[in-house]
């Protein structure tokens, strides 16, 4: 068995929910769970105040998610715990560990993550000999931490074992420094995430296909203002609202006559979705799970499409069902295929910002109905002509 040391230091700047001293809502603790359990961790051991918001929200979500939990007073609660055939993982209290890569190198066995001194100590890693620094993180052999009987109670745990370590010739394992400049594996200053570090916004940001106009701009807009527009909860809650708003707006201006006014506000409220979407991949981090988010972009997708399409009957006139037919084909057609199968042109077209831009202007000059009806009809051959394999 695995498990993981996580100690909790004494942290003035934490905020559960993400404040002004917070920029990022999703803790560091959290995101150090989450690179334990990838790393295969089964046991979380938390050191720390019992009482304290942190230890208790790190309790609550390894439980959630299969762990064990145990509470440590201080570096002799380690006694007893582990035998002789486990293994501890001990991470520096201030570590951002982010890095697919660290969890290759440390999925080998006992080991004591190195980077080179010349970049690390600057970056605020703790120097170790003359030329190497220890990254923050090391896997233990369990008979090792019995030797914590030999400190004070009051030890200082991943430090003192981090020297047990050493002193017991665990294998030094490098970690790329690459993973400093992408801002994977950092140390955090205070148990908070720095949103301004550049290199692990761009790292934290998948970057956006080049036919996704709306993500682009996204990202764009979270590169730009990173003080006002931060992924904690509720920055995104606030932008998920407009957009919403926005959609509801777009609906009733096209039910009273405005369909082009409809159509233009759309692309506001696609944006804004698109934005708190990046902000969620930027809070989970890169080993988070995925289901519930998967399940709230879906229903965010279709509710878009569905105004779409509201907006394209309200924009033709005639009988009910000529005016719902167009828009209907349409939207089967742009959902037929994933936007990365399709001809980039397509697919720029098919990015529902510039569609509902390019709608708002065909409705403004009054060819709605043969507009749609051009746009569905592209869409469907485009997908007839192109391999579904593309």
């Amino acid at each position: 068995m695995r498990a993981v040391l996580i100690a909790i230091s004494d942290r003035p700047g934490f905020t559960p929910e993400g404040g002004a001293k917070a920029p990022v809502g999703r803790p560091l603790v959290l995101r150090q769970l989450d690179f334990a359990l990838a790393c295969g961790c089964e046991e979380v051991l938390a050191l720390g105040d019992p009482d304290s918001p942190e230890v208790t929200m790190l309790a609550r979500a390894a439980r959630s998610r299969g762990a064990i939990v145990r509470m440590l007073g201080d570096a002799h609660g380690l006694l007893g715990v582990l035998n002789t055939a486990d293994e501890l993982l001990v991470l520096a209290a201030d570590i951002l560990p982010e890095s697919p890569l660290a969890v290759k190198v440390l999925s080998v066995g006992p080991g004591v993550l190195v980077l080179p001194a010349d970049v690390a100590v600057p970056a605020g890693f703790e120097r170790v000999d003359r030329d190497l620094a220890w990254a923050g993180a090391a896997v233990l052999p369990g008979t090792l931490v019995e030797r914590l009987a030999e400190l004070p109670r009051d030890s200082d745990a991943p430090a003192a074992l981090l020297r047990i370590a050493l002193q017991a010739r665990v294998p030094e394992r490098m970690l790329a420094d690459t993973v400093l400049p992408d801002g994977s594996w950092l140390m955090a200053d205070s148990g908070v995430v720095p949103l301004q570090a550049d290199g692990w916004r761009r790292q934290q940001l998948a970057t956006a296909e080049p036919f996704d106009g709306t993500g682009r701009l996204a990202q764009f807009v979270i590169r730009r203002w990173p003080t006002y527009v931060r992924p904690n909860r509720r920055t995104i809650g606030a932008l998920y609202a407009g957009g919403v708003l926005a959609l509801v707006a777009a609906v009733i201006l096209a039910w009273y006559g405005f369909p082009a006014a409809g159509f233009a506000l759309l692309a506001p409220s696609a944006l804004a979705s698109a934005v708190a979407q990046r902000l969620q991949e930027i809070d989970a981090g890169p080993f988070a799970r995925r289901k519930e988010r998967s399940r709230g972009r879906a229903i965010l997708s279709w509710s878009l499409d569905g105004a779409l399409g509201l907006c394209g009957a309200l924009a033709i006139g005639g009988a009910w069902l000529g005016r719902v037919f167009p828009p209907l084909v349409l939207i089967i057609a742009l959902r037929g295929r994933p936007a990365a199968q399709r001809p980039r042109a397509l697919a720029m077209l098919g990015d529902r910002m510039a569609l509902a831009i390019v709608l708002a202007i065909a409705t403004a000059l009054d060819v709605a109905e043969p507009a749609i009806m051009v746009l569905a009809l592209l869409f469907l051959l485009g997908d007839r002509m192109t391999p579904a394999d593309r």
